[in-house]
């Protein structure tokens, strides 16, 4: 009995023993899911903190990006809006000056041409404008028809005198007593530059009179350039002479558009109306007088061409008046009382030199004891030539222009 209640004792121990055995196994799962879970937790936990971390990073990152791109706009905003802003004071400033400039301009031009606080310079304005074939408008912008024919009548030279024919010796020079000498005249020529208020010119001096002519150069289509001249007559010496037709800046040298009489021929005018004459003789004298084509060739013209004014006859200065003929490029013929040749040619219309009135050009002859002397044609055609070589400077950009005639000295 005793053995039994032994084994059964056993037994329920047992049970008890495999009942707690497997309440500790399950405790120990229970514990252990608990753990595994508790793990699992905590790397999402992890996880989740990494990804929100990363998130947050990525939103910061955004943030900034955004930040800097706003700040970036707002820079380029206040950049455009600064720009605009300098534009526009820029602006103001700008219209203001030419406003003022404008006034200034008005005023300048009011006192200029419509007063007569500035008149030399007006006259000399209106008559360097007027004399030209191509900017008179500058003259007639301003002034009226009336008002530009009244300073240009207040200019006007009147030559009423004809040079005395024979007056001039030929075949004598001039001493410094004032006696003359006959002597056999050798032809020397010289050459010299020279300058006045505002211009630089030159000026040659032919000893033989006999040796400068007049000569006809129109070709078919065309006139010739006076280097081309030279070399076709071995001129040592040569300039410019009379005008021709040039209508708008397109004349070819070659149509002659006032009186011209060369080798005793009338080439240009008519035979019975008197012109103003800038004739030589064969013997050299240079005779200047109102005369019709028989009255000149009776006076001894043997070529002449129709320009002025006469700057100096018998000795007379003809220019009274400063400023008179505006100014421009010159070229002119004068002689002496012994017969010596004066030939000058002024550069001008460039900044080294704007050229001379007439009288400053008269008084280069007055200087050099002309006896008579005249302004030929100027302005673009002046031109002269000495030794082969062309020693003025042309107001053109194109250079020498073609020319109808020319006065040449020979060898």
């Amino acid at each position: 009995m005793s053995q039994k209640n032994n084994k059964k004792n056993m037994n329920v121990k047992n049970n008890v023993n495999i009942q707690n055995t497997a309440n500790t196994k399950k405790d120990v799962n229970v514990k252990n899911s608990a753990n595994i879970k508790n793990s699992a937790n905590i790397k999402n936990a992890s996880n989740n903190k990494k990804n929100l971390n990363v998130k947050n990073k990525a939103n910061n990152k955004k943030i900034m990006n955004n930040q800097i791109l706003l700040n970036s706009e707002s820079n380029e905003i206040k950049k455009k809006f600064s720009i605009k802003k300098f534009l526009f004071k820029t602006a103001k400033v700008g219209i203001a000056s030419v406003v003022t400039l404008g006034l200034m301009f008005g005023a300048f031009i009011y006192v200029f041409f419509k007063t007569d606080l500035l008149k030399d310079y007006k006259d000399t304005w209106v008559q360097t404008a007027m004399i030209t074939d191509n900017h008179k408008y500058l003259a007639q912008w301003f002034l009226s028809d009336e008002e530009i024919q009244a300073i240009m009548d207040s200019y006007e030279v009147i030559n009423d005198e004809n040079s005395v024919v024979g007056a001039v010796d030929l075949n004598a020079y001039l001493d410094e007593d004032g006696s003359t000498e006959e002597i056999q005249r050798e032809n020397e020529v010289t050459f010299e530059k020279i300058s006045g208020s505002g211009y630089n010119g030159y000026v040659i001096t032919i000893s033989d009179p006999s040796k400068v002519k007049l000569v006809d150069t129109r070709k078919k289509d065309y006139g010739t350039k006076l280097k081309d001249i030279v070399k076709e007559y071995d001129a040592v010496a040569a300039i410019n002479a009379g005008g021709f037709w040039d209508g708008n800046g397109k004349g070819r040298g070659n149509v002659l558009c006032s009186p011209t009489i060369i080798d005793g021929e009338l080439l240009y005018g008519n035979k019975n109306t008197a012109y103003n004459f800038i004739g030589l003789s064969k013997e050299g004298e240079l005779i200047l007088g109102k005369y019709t084509y028989q009255e000149a060739i009776d006076a001894g013209i043997d070529g002449a061409v129709e320009f002025g004014p006469y700057l100096i006859v018998n000795g007379k200065p003809q220019i009274t008046k400063a400023n008179c003929g505006g100014i421009h490029p010159r070229t002119a013929i004068g002689q002496t009382k012994d017969g010596k040749i004066i030939l000058v040619c002024i550069d001008g219309r460039k900044a080294s030199s704007l050229g001379c009135n007439l009288e400053q050009l008269q008084q280069i002859f007055i200087d050099r004891g002309a006896y008579n002397a005249a302004n030929l044609d100027g302005g673009s055609s002046s031109t002269m030539y000495y030794e082969g070589k062309l020693v003025n400077k042309p107001s053109t950009p194109a250079g020498e222009r073609y020319l109808p005639n020319a006065i040449i000295v020979e060898k």
